[in-house]
């Protein structure tokens, strides 16, 4: 995978979404020598600021994405789980008909379909805000080439 370097277009991009000193100091990391912990933590900082910026711009709240840490049933593992609230909203109102029909099982598998004009809104914004500020687009490149990296060393 190639060294790249993330002069981190989170002055710029923190800037635009910010306003922020533009005498920040920029520091280099380069994906391909950080280690595992490393990279997972730069995932979590890169969605944070992907979300954030995301979240203050899309325009409509049920659009937001929210993350939290869940613990998985039969484990005592947390895992960081990002969704976008319409998402959390739909799966809690089919749970709940469920346990108000007693159907025997909750019917989550329908949910893709019961989300789809929610799922195409959310894209239409994500692809605006990339066009509208090239800095959100690099973030998720780079937010995309930090997942290549961490499956790269074996998660």
């Amino acid at each position: 995978m190639k060294n790249l370097y993330i002069t981190f277009l989170f002055t710029a991009f923190v800037s635009v979404a910010y306003a922020q000193n533009e005498n920040d100091i920029e520091k280099a990391i380069v994906i391909g020598e950080l280690s595992k912990p490393e990279v997972r933590a730069q995932i979590i900082r890169v969605e944070n600021d992907i979300f954030r910026f995301y979240n203050e711009h899309n325009g409509d709240s049920k659009l937001d994405i929210e993350c939290n840490d869940v613990v998985m049933i039969g484990t005592q593992i947390s895992t960081r789980v990002c969704e976008p609230v319409f998402w959390a909203e739909a799966r809690a109102q089919k749970t709940q008909e469920f346990l108000q029909e007693f159907r025997g099982t909750a019917e989550l598998d329908t949910l893709s379909a019961y989300v789809a004009d929610d799922y195409a809104r959310m894209n239409a914004v994500y692809a605006g805000l990339t066009q509208k500020y090239p800095s959100f687009n690099e973030a998720l490149l780079i937010l995309e080439d930090l997942k290549a990296r961490l499956k790269e060393l074996g998660d």
